[in-house]
């Protein structure tokens, strides 16, 4: 690609500062295959929170994963063993002696982490929250809607050829062997399973659990079903689980992100909220049905390609986190879902 003529001399190492969240680490992929495209003998690094790097540290194109524990280091002011991790982590950035950081969070957090590097390049988007573009060498100004389409704006700005196809991930050959094991335990085929995902961290995004019980007992009645989700929501899989044919599988906490990643490469396709499951699935090459309510499709839906099922209320896209009302998830009927899904299927075994 041609380079602009204002972006900063090559690299020799570089800090992609990405740590969370799940969903969020996913679309930071692109930059990571266009530095490894644009400067192929770079040292490139990932600063990461500690649950998620099992979702890149093996990836090909990474060098080197910092770890960022952000439930140890955020006691830091507190606790004294915290506040010497802190100090080992801000120390080890400024040994990186690294040429470039790139904060795609755009936090004072992860401003702070660019600073710490020392680096003569900090770049980050100008709209950036908390003040955090005051850190920045480069303040890119983003026009782009999507959160992916953001960061490789970010990213062709500085020089990077980055493209929407690069946005995949490489699973884990560990997670690979776990999905293979399972198939083989529940005697399930590649691409013979649709995978559900009833979880969302908002409780607006949620799916209502009397839904997604029609939904599973349905698609559970024409293909294999596989629950996922983490730990604290075993119970409410079970319960969805119970409502359809033995055959139902729950996985809710049995996967880390890693496996997570694996069982839904290996299903025909995806059904969930607006959760970070509709981005692994599509950095996997697994079909998605996404079911979006108070969140915007234009920034944060499925890419580059997946089905989105919108709420059917005014207030659609309002961002909100809480609402007295809840209405627009329950507006999205389970036949649409089921439909969709079965759409899905069929296009994988044809």
């Amino acid at each position: 690609m041609t380079i602009p003529a204002s972006a900063p001399p090559p690299p020799r190492r570089v800090l992609l500062i990405k740590p969370s969240a799940l969903g969020d680490v996913v679309t930071a992929m692109p930059v990571l295959r266009g530095l490894r495209r644009t400067f192929p003998e770079a040292h490139l690094a990932w600063l990461v929170a500690t649950p998620f790097a099992p979702l890149i540290a093996h990836d090909g194109d990474l060098d080197e994963v910092i770890l960022f524990d952000r439930r140890r280091l955020g006691r830091a002011w507190r606790s004294p063993a915290a506040g010497r991790a802190l100090g080992d982590l801000l120390r080890g950035l400024r040994a990186g002696r690294f040429d470039w950081a790139i904060d795609l969070q755009g936090l004072l957090r992860s401003a702070l982490f660019a600073a710490a590097t020392r680096a003569r390049v900090r770049a980050g988007f100008a709209d950036a929250r908390e003040c955090a573009a005051t850190f920045y060498t480069h303040r890119i100004a983003a026009v782009a809607a999507h959160t992916v389409d953001r960061n490789i704006e970010l990213a062709r700005a500085m020089g990077i050829d980055a493209r929407p196809s690069d946005m995949t991930l490489q699973v884990a050959p560990a997670a690979s062997e776990f999905a293979e094991r399972l198939l083989r335990r529940e005697g399930l085929r590649r691409g013979g399973f649709l995978a559900c995902v009833p979880p969302t961290r908002w409780k607006t995004k949620q799916y209502p659990e009397r839904y997604w019980r029609k939904v599973v007992a349905d698609l559970a009645g024409r293909t294999r079903v596989v629950l996922l989700g983490a730990a604290g929501d075993r119970a409410l899989c079970e319960r969805i689980a119970a409502s359809g044919p033995s055959g139902v599988v729950n996985l809710a906490g049995q996967t880390g992100v890693g496996e997570m990643a694996a069982v839904i490469a290996a299903a025909a396709g995806v059904v969930c909220c607006d959760s970070a499951a509709k981005f692994i699935a599509n950095a996997v090459g697994t079909d998605v049905v996404v079911l979006v309510g108070p969140t915007r499709l234009e920034r944060t839906g499925p890419y580059p390609t997946g089905t989105a099922l919108l709420a059917d209320v005014p207030c659609r896209g309002c961002l909100k986190r809480r609402c007295r009302h809840v209405t627009c998830m329950q507006s999205i009927r389970p036949s649409e879902v089921v439909c969709e899904a079965t759409k899905m299927l069929a296009g994988q075994e044809a």
